[in-house]
């Protein structure tokens, strides 16, 4: 029964102990008692930076009291208390936020102090400028009156010319440009250019013969001409005294037989050709008004007649060409050729030259001149026939 009683003393002491032990952590202390020794909590800052909760490492907690804030624990026995002091202390993570002091409460008493004891990186101190001399005064820093321009700057000045490129037409040559191209039937194509010559009288002279004709507005002529030899030298001559020569070498010479006249003044004067006894006026009679042509001799026979210079042009000079090809005939080709003029009212009572140019098969190249006694003016008389001036023409039977 004593027994009974001494533990029941026991229990009610051990209770009333823990009740004010518990009632001191929720009231406060009392005004006489001692305060609670205060906590210091060490944190340890990784990087200059604002720590975050991954920053912060753990660290020892020494205290001998209970934290703020924390739950209130029982008195523990004296055995416990000495096997706590050789145990190290709890754990804790220290708040990201700096650690600050603790506002006193209202009974007067201090609220654990949380200290961060890692050395904080050392903030940058403001520069002192107090000894830093001005080289220039305020007043050099004056807007001026004139914009300035750096001395270093590259030089913009350009001409508008030079950034727009004008296209420029090339000037044409004024070079005579003269090509004698041979064609078929112991002919030669000559084409003459001369830009800085337009609408300029020419004269073209080859193998004894001479004519004048006149060049477009653009200063260009092209012309067929009957060849007398085999290599045929065009000599040409512009009004303004330039001049230039040109060659070719003819094949087909040997087998045709050609004559032609030239002559210069007013007189309209004619070569004909009386193929194989044809009357004047007959389809035989190859003359200016029934020239034929290369086209139609070749495919129906006989010859014809080539007429060269403008008659149009003042003191005019002229020629015609006649051309008998050689073709397998059954009989012989005789052709009679005669050479007509007719007075003019300016050109009579005079004398004319003419100028004679002939191929012949057997004899080759020739030339002549010939003068004319023309007719008296007023006389009844109104043209002049030559006869048997030149060879007639005669080609074999084949």
């Amino acid at each position: 029964m004593q027994i009974n009683d001494r533990l029941m003393t026991l229990v009610t002491g051990a209770v009333l102990a823990i009740g004010g032990a518990t009632a001191s952590l929720f009231l406060g202390e009392d005004a006489g008692q001692e305060a609670p020794p205060q906590t210091i909590v060490v944190a340890s800052l990784a990087t200059p930076s604002i720590p975050t909760a991954s920053d912060v490492a753990m660290t020892r907690v020494d205290t001998d009291a209970i934290v703020a804030d924390a739950p209130a624990q029982p008195d523990m026995p004296a055995k416990e208390d000495a096997a706590i002091a050789g145990v190290e202390a709890e754990l804790i993570f220290a708040a990201v936020e700096p650690a600050k002091r603790a506002e006193r409460d209202d009974a007067g008493t201090d609220l654990s102090e949380v200290a961060v004891l890692a050395e904080m990186p050392a903030l940058a101190m403001p520069q002192d400028f107090s000894d830093i001399t001005l080289t220039r005064t305020p007043a050099a820093f004056d807007t001026p009156s004139q914009p300035r321009v750096a001395s270093n700057l590259p030089d913009l000045t350009f001409n508008i010319a030079d950034l727009v490129k004008i296209p420029t037409v090339a000037q044409a040559s004024c070079a005579l440009d003269i090509r004698a191209t041979p064609i078929f039937g112991a002919r030669v194509t000559l084409k003459l250019i001369a830009p800085c010559h337009p609408n300029v009288v020419v004269t073209i002279k080859h193998g004894g013969l001479q004519f004048k004709e006149r060049l477009d507005a653009d200063g260009a002529i092209e012309l067929k001409i009957p060849a007398f030899a085999e290599y045929s030298r065009f000599d040409i001559e512009l009004a303004d005294g330039t001049t230039s020569t040109v060659g070719a070498y003819i094949a087909g010479l040997s087998a045709l037989e050609r004559v032609g006249i030239a002559w210069a003044g007013e007189n309209d004067t004619f070569l004909h050709a009386l193929q194989n006894g044809a009357d004047i006026g007959d389809a035989g009679h190859i003359w200016r008004v029934n020239p034929n042509s290369f086209a139609k001799s070749r495919m129906n026979g006989g010859g014809y007649l080539v007429a060269l210079g403008d008659p149009s042009i003042e003191n005019a000079q002229l020629a015609q060409v006649y051309t008998l090809p050689q073709r397998a005939e059954k009989r012989a080709q005789i052709v009679e050729l005669q050479i007509e003029t007719l007075r003019a009212d300016t050109a009579c009572g005079g004398e004319m030259a003419l100028r004679l140019a002939h191929h012949r098969v057997n004899s080759g190249a020739a030339q002549s001149k010939l003068s004319l006694n023309l007719p008296v003016c007023g006389a009844d008389e109104t043209s002049l026939l030559l006869k048997n001036t030149i060879k007639d023409m005669k080609v074999a039977r084949k």
